[in-house]
């Protein structure tokens, strides 16, 4: 069976659960691609604006917040639907569809769902197309369309969420959350030793800030630490920029008392939160479900527009918080360093998490719901 995995690149929180799905397909036997939605619809002016909107509104998370609550309705949906059926973009698709043919497509960011879809029926072609919710308990609604093959959600809460929007019970389905395969493979240890193999001080306590691929966040939690003398290690990952290295390491020349570590992008992301008590940041959902793989709670300092109901989950099961005041984060995380009884009792609700994480399901999981709309 082949896959074609099509991606946005609007940051990482779309190629990866594409790669993640696509490695998992590769490993079982079948083949696939991974391919930039935007490429494959040959439109370079929308792949570069959706990139680099993407990050301006990074840096601007209140904007962000009331531009997308704005533009995110079905009216916009249906726009998205008459349009790429019917202009350049559909004929585009059609002739990489007949030189690829493959037996289903994965969408990883709501907006194919709404623009694949809408070309797949208007030229009828004979392959479904199925959505990936990369937000993982919701979907923008300017993504809604009625003839989505399968919409796969990974959270309960996402799935109520979807029907709330309309889509029938039979077009969602809850599948594990897919795992990028450097995560998927990891040997699990406890902390002591995934620290001791990174060159980290092993006894004391771990803050991981995670700036993820575009390396954009704030250094405010940072610099309330430091402020507080805490005899805490900090580990800094993410693609920071040369200047926003710099300040990391200007902060910890002033502030020796924290030690401070700032290895930037790197690789083996699972060890570094097998490393940590805790990990912090802008989460996007790739970071906050490999932190609950993990058994790690995370402090998200800013919630995006897509990512609202993530205070409701982290709220009801007690393994996270959403807090945007540095203060208050640290205050936050004192606590959490100082009571071993509040440790134990997060660990054990990990432990009963509604949640499922493993990449070679959920490509077992596609390939059964193609058989199943071919039967």
């Amino acid at each position: 069976m082949k896959g074609a995995m099509l991606y946005v690149d609007a940051g990482k929180g779309h190629y990866v659960p594409a790669k993640a799905a696509s490695d998992a397909l590769l490993r079982c036997g079948h083949d696939c691609s991974v391919e930039d939605m935007f490429t494959v619809l040959a439109s370079p002016f929308w792949q570069w604006f959706c990139k680099h909107e993407w990050r301006f509104l990074l840096k601007h998370p209140q904007l962000e917040r009331s531009f997308h609550r704005l533009e995110d309705n079905r009216f916009n949906a249906f726009l998205m639907s008459m349009v790429a059926a019917r202009i350049h973009v559909a004929r585009d698709f059609c002739s990489w569809f007949e030189r690829t043919k493959p037996d289903f497509i994965l969408c990883t960011n709501f907006l194919g769902g709404v623009v694949i879809t809408s070309i797949v029926q208007h030229k009828k072609l004979n392959v479904p197309v199925f959505v990936y919710v990369a937000d993982v308990f919701n979907n923008p609604r300017a993504g809604f369309h009625r003839q989505i093959d399968r919409l796969f959600v990974p959270s309960p809460l996402g799935l109520q969420n979807l029907l709330a929007q309309g889509y029938r019970e039979e077009q969602i389905k809850l599948c594990p959350f897919p795992l990028q395969t450097s995560i998927q493979m990891l040997v699990r240890t406890d902390k002591q030793s995934a620290r001791k193999k990174l060159g980290l001080e092993v006894d004391r306590f771990t803050v991981l800030l995670n700036y993820g691929g575009e390396g954009i966040g704030s250094t405010e939690l940072l610099e309330e630490l430091a402020r507080r003398n805490l005899p805490w290690q900090v580990v800094i990952v993410g693609n920071l920029a040369p200047q926003v290295k710099q300040r990391f390491l200007d902060l910890g020349a002033i502030h020796p008392f924290l030690s401070l570590h700032i290895p930037g992008f790197v690789p083996n992301i699972g060890d570094y939160m097998l490393a940590c008590d805790v990990q912090a940041g802008k989460a996007g959902a790739n970071a906050l479900m490999e932190s609950m793989a993990l058994h790690r709670p995370f402090m998200i300092s800013e919630l995006l527009h897509a990512a609202q109901d993530t205070s409701t989950f982290l709220n009801g099961f007690g393994v996270g918080w959403v807090e945007k005041h540095p203060r208050r984060q640290a205050d936050i995380l004192c606590t959490l360093a100082n009571d071993t009884a509040m440790q134990d009792a997060m660990e054990m609700r990990f432990a009963s998490l509604p949640l499922s994480f493993d990449s070679d399901a959920f490509a077992a999981m596609l390939v059964q719901e193609v058989f199943s709309l071919d039967a």
